[in-house]
């Protein structure tokens, strides 16, 4: 507390001077935030990656999308006019905050923008990401749609929108893996839409399209998945790909013009508040107000989200701890304009530690980091940076020409009034681990002027990147709304399991929408509910189950459905108006199915003898995810150890290039020898004599695969019940079962369970 206080002091000091240097800075010219500052510093040094980090951001023939704050009091009107002249194309002004508006700005005309007189700032916007991942309606058999659709509950009488990227604009063949071969014509010729076809407000636009790369008609998958549930039921769509504000206005536009009864989308943005409600949020709770049941799929982030108290450490100290042997980080290399008076320490308990490690695969991974301050109100009193680090402790500068790989924003928070900040990260071309392309970042948080904000959290969207220490709830945004419900997936031939992506809560809102703290921070239990994917659609997807039809994945699939049962049920309460909203998610809460899942996914292991083993982090394909370490064992050595998945319906990937080692204090790749069973459930590893010995460990990974769904497994409670073998060379042998905590009923990744629609629509059917 000590120096809390002392740090306290100096941080109001330091504040105060940058209070008074940014207000004279301001006078100049708006802040630019979110991305815009580099991407403006790029197109003016000419930077060859300015494409790529284009590629990033929603853009139109190069020009970002950007949102405008303008100052209190401003002619809104005078302000866009000047904007028009200097090249921007406005798009959306906001009805929910009349001071935003968003649109297309050249990058040769933003710092002439930034200078228009009534500015507050300007804040570029990077791509929303969707949540994916008359066939057979594998979902309304799971989910008992069937039984309530024999029992006359069709969805007759009930309007249902849904919001993605785009409808009907994708054209055939396109580039994508997820590529369209026929139109919304087609689908209602089949019958896989409604006869009568469906209402568009509005489709991705062309400039859109042209931002997002090419169109995908995700959104005409969604409604295929709510018709094969609520046949008989009217269908509406928007997109929500066309800005942040234009999708609040067309979830509004869906109720008002379409009357939708039901809304659902698979839509976030990477700016969304954490900590408070930000405008889609607060435009899904203006439609549940006006009767319209919300629901949104609650994320494919799976485990890959970091949240703690800042503890900190000052940037002298942090720089002795290195010299220690504490990191490898050069923090000297940090310039003077960017470097933090304290960084963040990750270790609880124990020797500090100033790093994360952030191991990441595929392409760019995008990360959002935010505290504990509300956005856009002018009670933003801390500037965070995540200062990123190559594994052998060199700054990535993210201005350096020669990162294709790097990008992140180093935002002054005090002037954007936005906290967060933005990073998205690639592989290095060179680093493979396990036939992966995977590299190695070490992240250090640092607090820049000394601000209040404690609460810091960042979560790796519907990416392939794996932090060292994780694990924290990883939905967000307006999927978390108190007017909406948040829906988790679980695969239709596998459900009595989370999909290891779908996102966990629950949720804690520290401020209210005019930013007052409030007196008891409220936790949203969400997401609240689960449904099923891996269903069928006529076009997207990928053909998984080998019946002819693509497989929709993610918690994108998993949205609909559950949308549509609740206009089954909202059918059987007697029809639009005769059940509120929050009277719909009770019948759906009350009736589902439970998926006892833990809570603590992230635990699991298992003790043979003197060997123990354990099952880490959320990614199969890294060098670190089973740990093995061998007690006392006198003067022998380990001859074998094997895991077998049989119990529990896995099998492990023979390829022998999925086989990794990471950190040993023992064994090298060059002392095992490893093979997989006939079968794939055996996976066994044999040791060159007296290469393992007593009191060593060594971590390594490989893929392990659920059959039937054809996709590696990730999560270590998956291993519940598999058994590990361990042989000396003496011959002696132990046996033991993975264990994993206890499951619950009612949890944070599949909420109440699985919608049922059947219980569901008899329960509102008896209580009309």
């Amino acid at each position: 507390m000590r120096s809390f206080r002392l740090l306290g002091t100096a941080g109001a000091a330091t504040l105060c001077l940058l209070a008074n240097a940014f207000t004279a800075a301001s006078a100049a010219e708006a802040p630019l935030a979110s991305g815009l500052q580099e991407l403006a510093a790029a197109y003016d040094r000419g930077d060859s990656r300015l494409p790529a980090q284009l590629a990033l951001h929603i853009s139109s023939h190069g020009d970002p999308l950007v949102t405008v704050r303008l100052l209190p009091n401003t002619d809104a009107d005078a302000v866009l006019k000047q904007l028009a002249a200097a090249g921007f194309r406005l798009q959306t002004r906001s009805s929910i905050n009349p001071s935003l508006v968003e649109g297309f700005l050249p990058l040769s005309a933003v710092h002439t923008a930034a200078r228009i007189s009534g500015i507050h700032s300007l804040h570029a916007q990077q791509r929303p990401a969707k949540h994916a991942a008359l066939p057979p309606k594998q979902a309304a058999v799971l989910e008992k749609a069937d039984i309530a659709n024999a029992h006359g509950f069709d969805g007759t009488g009930i309007h249902i929108a849904a919001l993605s990227d785009s409808f009907d604009k994708c054209l055939a063949p396109t580039p994508t893996a997820t590529g369209c071969t026929d139109h919304a014509a087609d689908d209602i010729k089949s019958g896989a839409l409604p006869a009568e076809g469906v209402f568009v407000l509005q489709d991705e636009t062309p400039d859109s399209i042209t931002a997002n790369g090419p169109a995908t008609d995700e959104g005409r998958a969604m409604l295929q998945l709510v018709h094969d549930i609520a046949p008989a039921s009217h269908l509406g769509f928007a997109s929500g790909f066309n800005g942040e504000l234009q999708f609040a206005e067309n979830i509004i536009g869906l109720r008002s013009e379409f009357h939708a009864d039901v809304i659902v989308d698979d839509v976030s943005y990477s700016d969304e508040p954490i900590y408070s409600d930000g405008i889609l949020a607060q435009a899904v709770d203006l439609v549940s107000q006006a009767g319209a049941a919300y629901f949104s799929s609650a994320g494919n982030n799976g485990l890959e989200a970091y949240e703690d108290t800042y503890r900190p450490i000052s940037f002298a100290s942090a720089q002795d701890l290195v010299e220690d042997g504490h990191g490898n980080v050069h923090l000297e290399q940090i310039p003077a304009a960017i470097r933090p008076q304290t960084v963040h320490n990750f270790n609880r308990d124990g020797a500090p530690s100033i790093t994360q490690r952030f191991s990441v695969t595929g392409g760019f991974n995008s990360v959002s980091f935010q505290w504990d301050e509300p956005f856009n109100l002018g009670l933003v009193e801390t500037s965070y940076i995540v200062y990123v680090f190559d594994k052998n402790g060199k700054w990535l500068d993210p201005a350096d020409p020669s990162l294709l790989n790097v990008f992140y924003t180093t935002d002054n928070n005090l002037l954007t009034d936005q906290a967060m900040q933005f990073l998205a990260l690639a592989p290095f071309a060179n680093d493979v681990v396990g036939g992966a392309n995977v590299s190695d970042f070490q992240l250090v948080i640092g607090n820049v002027n000394g601000g209040p904000a404690r609460h810091i959290k960042y979560i790796n969207i519907n990416g392939l990147g794996v932090s060292e220490r994780q694990n924290a709830s990883s939905t967000s945004g307006h999927s978390a709304a108190r007017g909406g419900i948040g829906v988790a997936a679980t695969y239709y031939a596998i459900p009595d399991f989370p999909e290891d992506f779908s996102s966990p809560g629950p949720v804690t809102i520290y401020f209210d929408t005019q930013g007052n703290r409030l007196p008891r921070p409220e936790v949203r239990f969400t997401p609240q509910l689960t449904a099923a994917d891996g269903v069928d659609t006529t076009f997207f997807g990928f053909d998984t189950d080998a019946d002819g039809f693509p497989n929709f994945f993610g918690t994108s699939a998993a949205a609909p459905d559950a949308a549509a049962v609740a206009g089954l049920v909202l059918q059987a309460a007697g029809g639009p108006g005769k059940l509120a909203p929050h009277g719909i998610y009770r019948r759906l809460e009350e009736t589902a199915t439970p998926i006892r899942t833990a809570n603590v996914r992230w635990v699991a292991g298992a003790f043979a003898g003197p060997l123990d083993f354990s099952v880490n982090f959320d990614w199969t394909r890294f060098d670190r995810d089973f740990t093995v370490h061998v007690g006392d064992i006198g003067h022998h050595s380990v001859a074998w150890i094997s895991l077998d998945t049989s119990p529990v319906g896995l099998t492990f990937n023979p390829n022998p290039n999925r086989f990794s080692i990471g950190p040993s204090n023992g064994p090298t790749l060059s002392n095992i020898t490893h093979t997989v069973s006939a079968d794939g459930t055996r996976f066994t590893m044999k040791f060159a004599h007296g290469s393992f010995r007593g009191h060593q460990s060594f971590d390594f990974g490989l893929s392990v695969f659920a059959p039937i769904q054809g996709s590696t497994q990730e999560d270590p409670d998956r291993f519940r019940g598999m058994k590990v073998t361990i042989r000396l060379d003496d011959g002696r042998t132990w046996t033991s079962q993975v264990f994993a905590m206890p499951k619950l009923a009612i949890n944070n990744f599949t909420g109440f369970g699985l919608v049922n629609a059947d219980a569901a629509t008899k329960r509102a059917a008896e209580q009309r």
